[in-house]
């Protein structure tokens, strides 16, 4: 009896370890063919599954899931990945204002400066009667070229991650000349006269230089030496899933006759002294970003700008870009995909002698998907009208309010706050705040805090319509060739040590720009409140401060 039921605890444990052997064996088979499926008809990818759910989250998380593993790395890397993001990823919180503020900060006090700033004041002593004699002074001249430029990209409203804290903050000489241009998937654009620079904020190592105008495509030298190229324009073709610059040419005339200073209706002859040399808008091309193709070259898409004054600022959305020819107080509108210009009349009324660019109070704005601008209204400077620009190339008044308080004026921003219009105006060097009532037609002065009021717009600019993306810099404009990766490597190496006095000069660009970081963060604050608390002390916040 022994011997029987040892067999058959024997037999049963057979069978016990062959069972999980075979479920085993079978869950692992299971697995194995969930993961080597490929979008068969009727099956679904466990990529596939990972890759939507990875493109709802937001971008920095996004890329924090790379550390997952090699193959989590190369599937959010890749184009298509970045696409779908594009498309699916989370939205930033409203209400909330993305920008970037700027900072010049003073990197080095050399002895010459001081040496000369100290020559200037006893001269200057010297000339109101004084002795002449040098004295001790704490404050002197720095060379321009001894400066450095800060620039901290901010998302106000989105918690203090991307509000009080930068999401990327960039800090050197290199970066003094470059102008703030457009916005496009994430992407953000600036550029002088000789190279554009690409920066997403939300990816690490986001940056990439390029040519304004490609090397394939450089013109004859003698048309070199008479052209310049200004960018104008930035957006992304969805059909032709393209990037394209749109490029102001100005061309090189000479001029026998110049303007007085401070007499603008005066003219003198250069005829004696030789000719006098001018810059003229001539026309808009286009050409393809990341395009190696030899025959790729700028391609003309507006001709004969007889000099109108294209702004360099442009917003893109949906497949166009939009900017402002002052000149002719027109918005041309540029059709990424299909190459073309619309020009659309800007709701001005047309005084003869005067200016057009004069009535234009603002640059292009977004408000809820649609392209905003504030104009002067009915000829009236203290009057400002709100405009929106409907899907059939219409403009529809938003608003119009009275300014008696600051004029003349230019209009920072507008925001819709369900029923009430928060509008920032920059005048004087100071700033202001109206809220417009949507129910009573009425606007209110709100005066910001005295110690966070941005001086200047240049100070600050708004990314209208920007979302945060996983875009790369470098998929737009190209990789970079190894040659230059093997230079940028060896460059970064060497000035690794350096790195303290950079996060130093980063520190003091923070604090130089600490007023217009706080200035945006009250904005949001105070759209958060609105409606329902307008009347309930928001316009007499003052009284607080």
């Amino acid at each position: 009896m022994k011997r029987k039921r040892e067999a058959a605890a024997a037999a049963d444990e057979e069978i016990t370890v062959k069972s999980t052997a075979a479920a085993a064996a079978a869950a692992d088979g299971e697995i194995k063919a969930a993961t080597n499926v490929r979008s068969s008809p009727g099956v679904v990818c466990n990529d596939d599954v990972i890759r939507n759910i990875f493109a709802r989250l937001p971008a920095r998380d996004a890329i924090a899931s790379m550390v997952l593993s090699t193959h989590h790395r190369s599937l959010i890397t890749s184009p298509d990945f970045r696409r779908l993001h594009c498309l699916h990823g989370e939205p930033l919180p409203r209400p909330h204002i993305a920008y970037v503020a700027t900072a010049q900060i003073v990197t080095h006090r050399d002895t010459y400066g001081r040496v000369k700033s100290l020559e200037d004041w006893a001269e200057k002593r010297a000339g109101r009667g004084g002795t002449g004699a040098f004295a001790c002074v704490s404050r002197y001249n720095a060379e321009s070229d001894r400066s450095s430029m800060y620039r901290g990209f901010h998302v106000a409203g989105a918690g203090r991650r991307h509000g009080i804290n930068p999401m990327r903050a960039l800090v050197g000489r290199k970066y003094i000349d470059h102008k703030y241009i457009g916005t496009c998937n994430g992407v953000i654009l600036f550029a002088d006269e000789a190279d554009g620079l690409l920066i997403n904020p939300a990816v690490a190592d986001g940056e990439r230089e390029f040519d304004v105008v490609p090397s394939t495509s450089t013109p004859c030298e003698e048309e070199e030496e008479d052209t310049e190229y200004h960018i104008s324009g930035f957006g992304y073709g969805p059909r032709t899933r393209s990037y394209k610059l749109l490029v102001c040419k100005h061309k090189r005339i000479q001029n026998y006759e110049t303007h007085v200073p401070g007499r603008p209706n005066v003219r003198i002859s250069t005829y004696g002294r030789g000719p006098m040399y001018s810059w003229r808008a001539d026309a808009l091309v286009v050409y393809t970003l990341g395009s190696t193709a030899p025959e790729e070259k700028p391609r003309t898409v507006l001709a004969e700008l007889d000099n109108d004054t294209i702004r360099r600022r442009s917003i893109y959305m949906d497949g166009t870009v939009y900017l402002i020819n002052a000149d002719k107080a027109t918005v041309l509108a540029f059709d990424v995909d299909d190459e073309t210009i619309t020009s659309i009349d800007l709701p001005v009324e047309r005084v003869e002698g005067g200016k057009p660019g004069s009535l234009i109070k603002s640059e292009l704005m977004e408000m809820y998907g649609h392209v905003c601008v504030a104009t002067v209204q009915d000829s009236d400077e203290g009057h400002i009208g709100v405009w929106l620009l409907t899907a059939d190339r219409r403009w529809e008044r938003r608003c119009v309010f009275h300014n008696d308080w600051c004029w003349p004026a230019t209009v920072a921003g507008v925001w819709d706050c369900g029923g009430v219009l928060l509008i920032a105006v920059q005048a004087y060097g100071k700033s202001h705040i109206f809220l417009y009532d949507d129910a009573t037609e009425k606007a209110y002065r709100l005066n910001p805090p005295p110690n966070a009021s941005p001086e200047k717009m240049d100070l600050y600019h708004i990314f209208w319509g920007y979302k945060t993306t996983l875009v790369s810099p470098g998929s737009i404009a190209g990789e970079l060739s190894q040659d230059e990766q093997r230079r940028r490597a060896l460059a970064a190496d060497v000035l690794a040590v350096v790195k303290p006095v950079n996060e130093m000069y980063k520190r003091k660009g923070q604090k130089g720009a600490l007023h217009i970081v706080c200035f945006m963060e009250f904005l949001v604050s105070v759209m958060r409140r609105l409606p329902s608390e307008l009347h309930n002390g928001i316009v007499d916040m003052d009284e607080f401060y």
